[in-house]
């Protein structure tokens, strides 16, 4: 276990906390707009999508899996709303479905990847090791960042409107399904990037409990996503701490930070209720 704050110093770490604190923004923005049309458990899915297309990548000898695994949990999650516009499906049926096929041939891909020392563990898959992200994973979460906030500032105005009446920002001319197709591309490639900081179990936890908290605390659309992201990234910082002195697993750690964030506000809620 290292001493005090010794552990900034070291790059690794470095990387670790920065990628960490990027991706929990991102997911706390997201998670407020997906929350927001009842698809809470839209993370959990893409997170199961996600291993499939990982899982892709390691069959396929790639040495970073992601390239294959952001595409592929995009065109996932982009047919789940097609199929929920168009197909007459319930998106928690049509989540169903389509997710429990990328999982499964996933399990299928992993037992026929060869394995070397540069390939995702399976246990890494599962429960995340913030800790191992490397300088490119780095610049892929960079690179995600950019894309995902350009979009959002660029289309804010109509995610807004589509998000709160959706019916009638179609009326008004507003390319709902568009709007929707490239919000859960996005918010696929950042669940894929974010399997490293939390794994596949864990993952979800990120995109639903700061946009909880978000609610509890923020008065306006923009004061919910600014308090959810600042819950996100706090959490990492904290959780982060908190698993390096005690030697616990860094994703259970931030997740469990979350979940103390989230009863904080709540116990404040109820106080001024």
């Amino acid at each position: 276990m290292l001493d005090s704050f010794a552990y900034l110093g070291i790059p690794i770490f470095q990387r670790a906390l920065l990628a960490g604190s990027v991706l929990a923004a991102l997911l706390a923005l997201l998670g407020v707009l997906v929350t927001a049309r009842g698809l809470a458990y839209l993370g959990d899915g893409l997170s199961h999508a996600a291993f499939g297309g990982i899982a892709l990548g390691m069959f396929l000898g790639l040495s970073s899996p992601l390239v294959v695994a952001i595409p592929f949990t995009a065109v996932a999650a982009m047919a789940i709303g097609t199929l929920r516009r168009r197909g007459g499906l319930r998106s928690d049926v049509a989540m169903a479905i389509l997710f429990a096929v990328c999982f499964a041939a996933g399990v299928i891909f992993l037992r026929k990847a060869k394995r070397t020392q540069q390939t995702f563990d399976p246990e890494q898959l599962l429960f995340g090791n913030i800790v191992l992200v490397g300088a490119d994973d780095l610049w892929i979460v960079l690179g995600i960042a950019a894309v995902t906030l350009s979009f959002v500032v660029f289309a804010w105005t109509r995610i807004a409107y589509a998000t709160f009446d959706e019916e009638l920002a179609r009326l008004s001319g507003i390319e709902v399904g568009w709007l929707e197709s490239a919000l859960l591309a996005l918010l696929a490639a950042v669940v894929v990037a974010a399997i490293r900081l939390a794994g596949v179990v864990l993952v979800s936890a990120f995109l639903v409990i700061p946009a909880a908290t978000g609610r509890l605390l923020g008065r306006s659309l923009l004061g919910v996503v600014g308090w959810a992201m600042l819950a996100g990234v706090t959490s990492v910082l904290l959780g982060f701490m908190v698993a390096v002195r005690l030697g616990w697993p860094e994703g259970a750690s931030i997740v469990l930070t979350l979940a103390t964030l989230f009863a904080a506000g709540a116990a404040r809620r109820v106080r001024r209720a």
